[in-house]
């Protein structure tokens, strides 16, 4: 915004997609794509918006307790195999180094994420503590 000798203007909008997977997140709980409808958009075409799927997504960020170098992580391996884990992923491996706040960033501090997907709002939330309970995470605290 720009304030101007009539009062605030917009000057400029950036609208994006929200961040840590919310795209996906939207994907498998409604069916509705919306890269494809970002898109259809900046095309100048109308996008679909019909849900296809009618249940809940959710995501937990995986954090370490300490700041340090992982020295282990994993999961237990009868989670990995359930079908409604629809994803597990580690975004650090063992040996990198993670520097939790407020020395480091909560952006960079993830060691890993889980997506779970339920028939609905309160199973997803169930099903991610249940996995966020299988899954270890081990640091050797910064000295």
């Amino acid at each position: 915004m720009r304030l101007t000798a009539t009062g605030p203007r917009i000057v400029e909008v950036n609208a994006r997609i929200g961040g840590d997977l919310i795209g996906k997140l939207v994907l498998l709980a409604t069916g509705i794509d919306l890269p494809r409808a970002a898109a259809d958009l900046a095309l100048g075409r109308r996008p679909d918006l019909t849900p296809t799927r009618h249940q809940a997504a959710a995501i937990a960020l995986l954090y370490p307790d300490t700041s340090g170098t992982v020295t282990a992580r994993g999961i237990d391996a009868h989670l990995a195999e359930a079908d409604w884990l629809h994803q597990a992923s580690w975004i650090l491996d063992t040996g990198d180094r993670v520097t939790l706040p407020p020395e480091g960033d909560v952006d960079v501090a993830r060691v890993g994420l889980l997506v779970v997907v339920a028939p609905d709002a309160g199973q997803a939330l169930e099903r991610l503590d249940t996995a966020t309970r299988h899954v270890t995470i081990t640091v050797a605290p910064a000295s």
